[in-house]
């Protein structure tokens, strides 16, 4: 569970290693040599997906927006009306469920989206053609095939269990097994999103990505998206929720949307897609 926070450890790491070479010569230059790894460990997830994301992609643009938006009962007006401003094409929201009040006020903004099952929705301005549900230790995937001006499109919903508890830890660790299985076996362009309940750097994660030869947007320092509100710091967090994609797509523009009452906030891409 230390992966949720990998980055705060490793930034740490660093300035200690630099601190003890600035301050104990006897120990400088294996601070130093240390230092440097610990760099490389930190700016390797970054340097892998700018190879990968860097094109050339000259096809349809899209907005695409992930966001788990908790499961609770408060008024969610305040984000139809931010989903409405942003105008996204896909968008994939966690933790819903069919019993949700004012599900007619979001469905209408988009006029595609999956059957709904426990956990997970994908919403599309693109026809879905096909929809296909796999359900593991009560957490559930969507895959749905869109039709995006003539071509295939495959966009995975994506939630594993939250971890908790050491055995949450373990049901997390099997979703991400089965979601690294089904996406070494995708052959067309392909979007993942979703609460991966994984930073970057968690191995589960990294099968995940090396599997698929999925990428997301460069970033040294990814945007938190799982922040600390309930306890009290909601200026620390966790880069948990992701945007995935494989092929020569490129993403840009990566950035969270505001606090609209979850203890999570929506993360925003622009998707172009290959020629």
């Amino acid at each position: 569970m230390g992966y949720l926070f990998w980055d705060y450890m490793l930034v740490a790491s660093m300035v200690v290693l630099l601190a003890l070479a600035a301050l104990f010569r006897k120990v400088r230059i294996a601070a130093l040599l240390a230092a440097v790894v610990v760099c490389a460990e930190f700016l390797s997830p970054t340097l892998v997906n700018w190879d990968r994301n860097a094109g050339p992609a000259t096809g349809p643009v899209l907005k695409v927006i992930s966001y788990n938006w908790l499961l609770d009962e408060r008024d969610r007006s305040d984000i139809y009306a931010w989903l409405k401003h942003e105008d996204p094409d896909i968008v994939a929201i966690q933790e819903f469920t069919e019993q949700e009040k004012g599900t007619t006020a979001l469905f209408s903004l988009f006029p595609y989206h999956t059957t709904p099952v426990p956990d997970v929705l994908i919403l599309s301005k693109y026809p879905i053609i096909k929809q296909t549900n796999k359900s593991l230790d009560w957490n559930s995937m969507v895959r749905a095939e869109i039709n995006v001006k003539n071509r295939l499109l495959v966009v995975w919903g994506i939630h594993p269990a939250t971890l908790k508890e050491p055995q949450e830890l373990k049901a997390r660790d099997h979703y991400l097994s089965d979601i690294a299985y089904y996406a070494a076996r995708e052959t067309e362009p392909v979007l993942m999103l979703g609460d991966f309940n994984a930073t970057r750097w968690d191995p589960g994660f990294r099968a995940i990505v090396a599997a698929g030869e999925l990428h997301e947007e460069p970033a040294l320092l990814a945007p938190l998206t799982r922040m600390a509100v309930r306890k009290g710091v909601p200026f620390i967090g966790a880069p948990i929720d992701h945007l995935l994609t494989n092929g020569s797509n490129i993403f840009s523009d990566c950035h969270t949307g505001p606090n609209l009452g979850s203890d999570h906030k929506p993360l925003v891409c622009i998707l172009q897609l290959s020629r």
